[in-house]
């Protein structure tokens, strides 16, 4: 049975080294150290060279811990990548191609642009969102997605138990909010406030909010109780935005392009 080593070991083995590394939380050190060891001599690496390929491997260790912590906090319902995306199926999506890429070296969440996913099912949208989602987590940035009805059904569960500020705030303060299907389904009253408190906040402060709908904007009054309420949330969605109208052919060989 290997010894715990303890502080006052001085054993130069890696079975008093490796737990040392992981008493620190440096697990990526840890798991490299045995092999960059090994590869040090038939390099003829230095001291120092080997210290830098060590933190090298921690902070890359740290980010891929980092990244897959965003991952899990936005709730996907599944991962897209933009690779998986095919843009020469129809000419609407060789249109937008150049504009959609774009997006991914995220400039856009510091100045608070609003993509807006619109068009017929099966068009790609949510595909596209999420897949912009998952480069935002890749950059380690705060992500959630959600579908229209969940954010809703949260706030409204929130509110009966007390809780409405704490659940508002997952909503409100993430760099990237993605709401699927928004405007689709009618809402009631306490359904369009809750909508109005979200998309408000997130004006104000200037966050990313990115859409998808099958409603033009001219549309929305069929959906909000009031028409007034559904005109400020549009002008708040439209005053900072990256319109994808996508209203070609659909396309849905899986459920993964929706």
């Amino acid at each position: 049975m290997t010894k715990k080593p303890t502080d006052d070991d001085n054993d130069d083995s890696l079975d008093f080294l490796i737990p040392k590394l992981r008493a620190l939380r440096l697990p990526g050190m840890a798991r490299f150290v045995a092999s960059l060891l090994a590869q040090a001599s038939a390099d003829n690496l230095t001291d120092l060279a080997i210290l830098h390929r060590l933190c090298d491997e921690e902070r890359a260790s740290r980010l891929k811990s980092a990244v897959d912590r965003r991952v899990k906090d936005a709730r996907f319902p599944e991962v897209s990548t933009v690779d998986g995306f095919d843009f020469d199926f129809c000419p609407i999506r060789k249109k937008l191609r150049a504009r959609y890429l774009a997006l991914h070296d995220l400039t856009f969440l510091d100045t608070g642009v609003n993509p807006l996913f619109i068009g017929i099912p099966g068009a790609g949208k949510t595909f596209l969102a999420r897949a912009l989602a998952f480069r935002a987590c890749q950059a380690n940035r705060r992500v959630v997605f959600t579908s229209a009805t969940r954010m809703l059904n949260d706030l409204a569960a929130a509110e009966i138990h007390g809780q409405l500020e704490r659940v508002l705030r997952r909503y409100c303060r993430a760099d990237l909010l993605v709401i699927d299907d928004f405007a689709v389904l009618a809402m009631d009253p306490s359904q369009a406030n809750h909508a109005f408190q979200v998309i408000s906040e997130r004006y104000e402060y200037r966050r990313s909010t990115a859409i998808t709908t099958n409603r033009l904007f001219k549309d929305w009054p069929k959906v909000f109780p009031d028409a007034l309420n559904a005109q400020v949330i549009a002008e708040r969605f439209t005053e900072r935005a990256e319109r994808f109208i996508m209203d070609g052919k659909g396309y849905r060989p899986n459920k993964a392009t929706t």
